[in-house]
């Protein structure tokens, strides 16, 4: 698994987290968003969005509901709760959305800071999320799920209007998983489902739960949730979010996010991980892939909340590509935050990739030009860099191997660089971007599939800002 960092896409006019986009009938993505304005002008405790275009870099966002009977953003009900949308759906040309109640973590008790979900439901939309049933005091006065047991449930995604496949019964059936009744942090995750035919009814007794065994089997099953057994079991690593089925590979991938260090403060963590786990059925055997830590974000910066989209997939080389959305802290309203929605192509490779040995930018057989400076990082991040400050700053290395890609870091203020392997066309890569903290460890360009004899690779400034190098790494 590779994190694209080089296209990283923020909408700068949304504001929000928990975004679950789903592909609906009329190909369209939609999303709820929490705790903010969405697309829309006033913040709210959640709102319903729908986004428009034909690619994730040209998708526009536009509120479609604002969801005014769920109150304003941080809204307090009796129970000191507020109201949270979880998992999103089109099934059948309707939407549905499972909300729940939430405290926050400096507000629940919780010894580890977290953020308690619970009294969940289930509401649906026949009009494209215009209006929604059941209402905000009906799911209030009788939820659906009370307690926390299926406290934050979200869909397993299948693709476009819940997708045509019969793999699991999935043409039979809903499928639905939930932590134990925590947002960030929670300890394991379960899993539901309900007759395709009876989601409709919105009817929290049609539902069963996974109890062990051969999830094809009805009698995996059990119509009693405390009779339910974890398809995962982490403790304080389990944050709330979907399955997505990948039909390019045939597999189930979830994310378990969490902060690997107790918060300090509500809601400041010093890092996140994305452990993302993949499985041949939505009820596992659940096997750890692949794990992310957000160190690549600017210091004071941190992503949350993910979600793998069943739209956009498409295969990439010897994989497929999917698309991950976040949200991330801190939590300002303005163009240059992070606090919205935003997403960040995932690389998914059928085959291993080739090994590579790694140069650090202060490696003596690198041949250095005009004017370098080294900037080294905070504590406990490895983001060191070698930054080109002059006009004419270049540096060259002579390799052998059958590629090389070039790891860089990309901020405001830093300008572009021309890249010449081997004599060939010269590529001309920006290391600046706009409204996002600064990104390190981004690969910004690769050269594959070389002779596996000696190589040439220079890099020059071209006079519009700095440049920097943290690696170049040589494949094999």
């Amino acid at each position: 698994m590779e994190l694209d960092l080089n296209h990283i896409h923020k909408w700068d006019d949304s504001n929000g987290d928990t975004w679950d986009p789903f592909w609906a009938d009329d190909d369209g993505l939609y999303s709820f968003n929490c705790d903010g304005r969405g697309f829309g002008k006033a913040p709210k405790n959640l709102a319903f969005n729908r986004f428009e275009g034909s690619s994730i870099e040209e998708l526009q966002g536009f509120q479609v509901n604002s969801m005014d009977g769920y109150g304003p953003a941080n809204q307090h009900g009796p129970d000191n709760a507020t109201w949270k949308a979880c998992g999103q759906e089109c099934i059948d040309g309707i939407f549905y959305a499972f909300v729940a109640r939430n405290v926050y973590g400096n507000e629940s008790h919780d010894p580890l800071m977290r953020q308690t979900a619970f009294n969940a439901s289930l509401i649906k939309s026949e009009d494209r999320g215009r209006t929604w049933v059941r209402s905000a005091v009906d799911n209030y006065a009788r939820p659906m799920w009370p307690g926390p047991s299926f406290g934050a449930p979200f869909f397993v995604h299948y693709g476009k209007n819940r997708g045509s496949l019969s793999i699991d019964r999935s043409n039979e059936f809903v499928y639905a998983v939930s932590t134990n009744g925590f947002w960030n942090d929670g300890d394991s995750l379960i899993l539901g489902r309900v007759p395709r035919l009876e989601l409709p009814k919105l009817d929290a007794s049609c539902w069963v739960y996974f109890q062990g065994g051969n999830g094809l089997s009805n009698g995996a099953w059990s119509a009693q949730i405390s009779d339910a057994q974890p398809i995962l079991g982490s403790p304080a690593r389990c944050g709330q979010g979907p399955i997505t089925y990948i039909p390019a590979l045939g597999a189930y991938l979830l994310i378990s996010w969490y902060n690997p260090r107790p918060l300090r403060k509500w809601y400041q963590p010093d890092e996140m991980k994305y452990d993302f786990y993949q499985a041949e059925h939505p009820w596992g055997p659940w096997a750890l892939l692949s794990s992310f830590s957000d160190r690549f974000l600017a210091a004071g910066s941190n992503m949350y909340g993910p979600a793998l989209c069943s739209k956009f997939q498409k295969a990439e080389g010897d994989g497929t590509r999917v698309i991950l959305f976040t949200s991330g802290c801190q939590f300002e309203d303005k163009p240059t935050g992070i606090y919205k929605a935003w997403c960040i192509p995932v690389l998914l490779h059928s085959t291993l990739l080739p090994s590579a040995r790694s140069i650090r930018y202060n490696d003596p057989k690198i041949t250095r030009k005009g004017d370098w400076s080294e900037l080294t990082s905070a504590a406990n991040r490895s983001d060191d860099v070698l930054t080109g400050n002059a006009a004419d700053a270049s540096i060259s290395l002579l390799f052998k191997g059958s590629g090389i890609e070039y790891i860089a870091r990309k901020a405001a203020g830093f300008g572009d660089v021309e890249i010449v392997v081997d004599n060939r066309q010269p590529t001309t890569i920006s290391l600046g971007i706009k409204n996002f903290p600064a990104l390190s460890g981004v690969s910004v360009f690769e050269a594959l599939n070389l002779s596996g004899k000696m190589h040439s690779v220079k890099l020059r400034s071209l006079g519009n800002g700095p440049i920097n190098l943290q690696s170049l790494n040589i494949y094999k």
